[in-house]
């Protein structure tokens, strides 16, 4: 997103980022366990998307409108998944699992995506079942997604100097949950992101920077 016409017609090299080799993804906050999907996830992510579809997923994850519709299809999401962990050369997203630390419920879903290696930056989500919302789930593991990002690789992290994030003006949930974080409120473009069946809306960015985050404590550094 917010990318102009003259960076998709003539990328810079910039500071050519490349992904840690191993790949993985293992992490864990005081509630959570935010890991990469396993084959065996597939039924109870199929049931936590299908009860959680109408009206909470849509119609801000539209995703949530033609994917996930049969156990196939979601166990499908995950081998794809699965595969871009295994891909490091190739690295550019990936979605991951939140899971309750005490009782392995499944959650909902994180991942970072729309890694640029010339500005070493990415974007992350997330989506919490409908079921398990008002908890504070989102901001942590949003946080504690972020904090992996932006960890050196020497550290078990991605080594990426940026993360950013964006919702819809009209999703108050996830405005409240950015807000949380306290990280720089960097974009407001008006009536410039259409969601299906309320149309043109404004459109929220925020971004933090490595040297922003304390990636111990998985939140932002003093001012």
């Amino acid at each position: 997103m917010t990318h102009c016409q003259s960076e998709n017609n003539f990328p810079a090299v910039g500071l050519a980022w490349r992904a840690p080799n191993p790949l993985d993804c293992q992490l864990e906050s005081e509630r959570l366990i935010i890991r990469a999907y396993r084959l065996d996830d597939a039924e109870e992510v199929f049931t936590a998307i299908n009860e959680s579809r109408d009206d909470h997923l849509l119609p801000w994850m539209p995703w949530a409108k033609d994917h996930h519709r049969t156990l196939e299809s979601t166990t499908k999401y995950i081998c794809e998944q699965m595969l871009n962990l295994a891909t490091p050369d190739t690295f550019k997203e990936v979605g991951t699992a939140i899971f309750d630390k005490k009782t392995n419920r499944f959650l909902g879903g994180s991942g970072i995506h729309d890694i640029r290696s010339n500005t070493a930056s990415c974007e992350t989500g997330y989506w919490i079942r409908k079921d398990a919302t008002g908890r504070g789930y989102a901001s942590e593991a949003c946080a504690r997604t972020i904090s992996w990002a932006l960890s050196p690789q020497s550290n078990n992290g991605l080594g990426l100097h940026r993360v950013r994030i964006y919702c819809s003006g009209a999703n108050t949930p996830s405005v409240k949950t950015v807000e949380k974080l306290n990280i720089k409120k960097e974009v407001h473009q008006r009536k410039d992101y259409c969601i299906e069946s309320i149309g043109p809306t404004d459109r929220l960015g925020w971004g933090v920077m490595h040297n922003e985050w304390d990636c111990k404590n998985h939140r932002i550094l003093p001012q």
